[in-house]
C-alpha cells in the first residue's frame, strides 16, 4: 500500500511494486513549499474524477493511476472503504495527491504541519430539512485556539449557478470558492455553514426541477437550521453569495425576518436576469476562439440572436423541464432568473453590503457596482477587483473570459478577495 510521509523539505509517496505497475509510474516526490491544502477524503474511489490515464480501475473499488481533468491532473492511489488524505498542490508536475490511509485525519495533519499550513477548520458534516426534502451540508467551526471559544458568529455561503456542491464544485471543474470561504472565515475566528444544492452531493431532489425560488427556499431554511445551533452566536449571522448565490441572498437579506448582520455579494447583479444574460452573451461571443468566430460568421451563426431565441422559448414553457436547442434546460429555474429583478431587494435592504465583482467577469457586469451602490440605503462598500474573473481568479494577462475556466481553478481562489471578505466581517463584530 502506498505511504505518503514528508522530510525536511519533501512530500514522499513511496508506491508498492504492484501500485507503480498498475500506475505505470515510480514514487512521487514534490517540495514541501508546492502544498496548498491537505484534506481528508472520506470516499476517494467515488470522489475521483478525469480520465484515467494512465492508470487501473476497478469499478467502484479501486483507483490506482493519474487521472487527467480541467484544472490540471491527478495522481491516485484509492480503494474503497479506505479514507484518503487529498494534498492540493500548485507549481508541480501534479495538480493533486490522493492516497488512502486507515489513519487519513493523523497523516493529513502531519502533512499539514511539515508543508507549514494553518490548523484546519472544524468541519462536522450534518443534514438540514428543506420542506419535505433533506439537504446535505458541512458546518465549519474555527480551529481551537482561533479567537477563543464559541458560540461563533457565522456565515452561510451560498453557492453559484448550476448543479454545485457544498464546496463549489461541479463534476466536470473543481471550483471549490466556497470551501476556500469556509476555511478562511474558520482562520479568522468566525464559522460557516455550506450546503450541496438540490439532487447534488447528499441532497435529495432534483437540480433540473429546482427553480430559483426553490434554491432561496433553501438557503432560508438553512440560515434557520443555523441559527437553532449551539455552536453559533444567532445575532451574528452574515450571508455569503457568488454569482447565483448572490442573487438567492440578496433576496434572501431583503425580507424583514431576515436578522442579518451583513451580506456579501461576489458578483452580485443590479440588472434583471433577463438583462445579465443578454449582456454576458455579448461578452463571450467576443471571447471566442478565432477559428470558432469564424465558422460562426461563415455559418452565419449570431450567438446573440440564438440566446435572444432561447429565452423566448423558455419564456413559452410552463413545465420545469423542458428541451431547448437540443439540451435539457432547467426551464423553471431560467424562466425565474430571467423575470427577477434585483433592484427592489436590494432598496429593501437594511444590513450592511460588501459587494466585490472583478473587473475581469465577463458573466456579471462590473458597472453593477455602481447601481447595487446607488440602490442600497445605508451601510454599503463596493470593490471592483482588478484582474480578477468571475471564478474569483486572478487573470491578469487574459480577460478571465470562459476559455480560460480550465486554466484558472489550477489556482486557489484569490487571496485578497478572501481576506477581504474575512477582514470584512471581522471587523463588523463585537469586541469579544
Amino acid at each position: 500500500m502506498a505511504t505518503m510521509t514528508t522530510t525536511a523539505t519533501e512530500l514522499v509517496l513511496a508506491l508498492s511494486e504492484g501500485e507503480k505497475v498498475a500506475g505505470l509510474h515510480g514514487d512521487i516526490r514534490v517540495p514541501l513549499s508546492a502544498v496548498r491544502d491537505v484534506d481528508v477524503v472520506r470516499n476517494p474511489v467515488t470522489e475521483v474524477r478525469g480520465l484515467r490515464a494512465p492508470g487501473l480501475a476497478i469499478p467502484g473499488r479501486t483507483k490506482i493511476g493519474t487521472w487527467r481533468r480541467p484544472g490540471g491532473k491527478a495522481f491516485v492511489v484509492a480503494r474503497r472503504g479506505t479514507p484518503a488524505v487529498r494534498v492540493t498542490l500548485e507549481g508541480a508536475d501534479y495538480a493533486e495527491l490522493m492516497v488512502g490511509d486507515d489513519d487519513a485525519a493523523a497523516l493529513a495533519g502531519r502533512v499539514r504541519a511539515a508543508a507549514g499550513l494553518p490548523e484546519p477548520a472544524v468541519e462536522q458534516r450534518v443534514t438540514f430539512a428543506s420542506g419535505e426534502l433533506t439537504l446535505g451540508g458541512t458546518l465549519a467551526l474555527p480551529p481551537a485556539g482561533a479567537t477563543g471559544a464559541g458560540p461563533y458568529p457565522v456565515a452561510l455561503v451560498v453557492t453559484g449557478s448550476g448543479p454545485l456542491d457544498r464546496d463549489a464544485n461541479h463534476k466536470s471543474m473543481r471550483i471549490g470558492t466556497s470551501r476556500d470561504l469556509a476555511h478562511a472565515l474558520a482562520r479568522a475566528g468566525v464559522a460557516s455553514f455550506r450546503y450541496d444544492k438540490r439532487g447534488v452531493g447528499e441532497s435529495q431532489g432534483s437540480f433540473l426541477a429546482a427553480g430559483l425560488s426553490d434554491n432561496i427556499d433553501d438557503a432560508r431554511a438553512a440560515l434557520a437550521w443555523l441559527r437553532t445551533r449551539p455552536e453559533v452566536d444567532p445575532a451574528q449571522v452574515f450571508v455569503i453569495g457568488h454569482s447565483e448565490g448572490a442573487v438567492v441572498t440578496t433576496a434572501l437579506a431583503a425580507e424583514p425576518s431576515a436578522d442579518l448582520a451583513g451580506v456579501v455579494l461576489l458578483a452580485g447583479m443590479a440588472k434583471t436576469g433577463e438583462e445579465t444574460l443578454s449582456w454576458q452573451t455579448r461578452q463571450i461571443a467576443g471571447d471566442l476562439p478565432a477559428p470558432v468566430r469564424l465558422v460562426l460568421r461563415v455559418l452565419r451563426t449570431d450567438l446573440v440572436a440564438k440566446q435572444a431565441e432561447a429565452v423566448t422559448k423558455i419564456k413559452a414553457t410552463t413545465t420545469d423541464v423542458a428541451w431547448i436547442q437540443g439540451r435539457k434546460t432547467n426551464a423553471r429555474w431560467t424562466r425565474e432568473f430571467i423575470a427577477f429583478d434585483p433592484a427592489p431587494h436590494l432598496r429593501a435592504l437594511r444590513t450592511p453590503v460588501l459587494a466585490v465583482t472583478g473587473a475581469n467577469d465577463v458573466q456579471v457586469d462590473p458597472d453593477d457596482l455602481e447601481a447595487i451602490a446607488a440602490l442600497v440605503d445605508g451601510d454599503v462598500t463596493t470593490v471592483r477587483m482588478p484582474g480578477l474573473s468571475h471564478l474569483l481568479r486572478r487573470e491578469e494577462e487574459g480577460n478571465g473570459g470562459l476559455r480560460t475556466y480550465k486554466q484558472q481553478v489550477r489556482k486557489p481562489t484569490d487571496p485578497e478577495v478572501l481576506t477581504l471578505v474575512t477582514d470584512w466581517i471581522t471587523s463588523r463584530l463585537p469586541e469579544r
